[in-house]
């Protein structure tokens, strides 16, 4: 029987750790560029965000479908709302 040692990281959770700090840091890049967008139009940060959330909506109804995208927005309030199941 193999002993699996606590001090070595599996790679599938390194992946893993690494695909969600990719993730991470392209939101932040992508947050930063609309904000300064933003200030420079004298455009509500508001009214940018839900723009750019209603166009990647748009989006990924085109590319995959209006379930694919409302299953998305879906999964995001249920985030906001704190369900559990997410």
């Amino acid at each position: 029987m193999m002993q699996k040692n606590g001090n070595v990281v599996s790679l599938k959770n390194f992946q893993s750790a690494s695909r969600q700090a990719a993730l991470d840091d392209i939101s932040a890049q992508a947050f930063m560029f609309l904000r300064e967008q933003a200030q420079e139009n004298k455009l509500p940060m508001r009214d940018v965000l839900l723009e750019h959330l209603l166009g990647i909506a748009l989006v990924i109804k085109a590319v995959e479908g209006q379930d694919e995208s409302a299953r998305v927005l879906r999964e995001i309030a249920q985030q906001i709302n704190g369900d559990p199941t997410t």
